[in-house]
């Protein structure tokens, strides 16, 4: 590539330099997630987790924390870091489910978790999807 046409790419910058300061706490709060969902991996072996109104146990439970907090975020920051348009669409379906996951466990398995358990992770992922939309307009193609 000559310097003409690096002078006339159009292609948006990548990286984590030009994240807007939001994306970016996110990405951080993301890999402390994640990192917690590895170390939380033997209680939720154990112990289980709601799954649509049912508790799941053992390598079902570590699959889908492995799924919703590892490879959903995991996938998000890739998009992230490269800017890919369908970024805020992934992170809707993903968080969107784990949402509705914890409304269903609100409404049939609140008694054995309790409400502050079911509540807080929802809550925070709602904060999450709403810094999401947002910053939108950053996964937005240039031409």
């Amino acid at each position: 590539m000559n310097e003409n046409d690096r002078m006339n790419n159009t292609q948006p910058e990548r990286g984590w330099k030009p994240i807007p300061l939001p994306l970016k706490s996110l990405f951080v709060v993301f890999i402390l997630w994640a990192i917690g969902t590895v170390v939380n991996l033997p209680n939720l072996i154990e112990y289980g987790l709601p799954l649509l109104g049912t508790f799941i146990y053992g390598i079902s439970a570590a699959s889908v924390a492995l799924l919703l907090d590892i490879v959903g975020p995991m996938t998000f920051l890739f998009a992230l870091w490269q800017r890919k348009p369908w970024a805020p669409k992934w992170a809707y379906a993903y968080i969107g489910f784990f949402i509705f996951n914890s409304t269903v466990a609100m409404f049939t398995v609140r008694a054995v978790l309790g409400l502050p358990q079911i509540l807080a992770p929802a809550i925070v992922s709602a904060i999450f999807l709403v810094v999401i939309y947002w910053q939108r307009n950053y996964f937005k193609e240039t031409s």
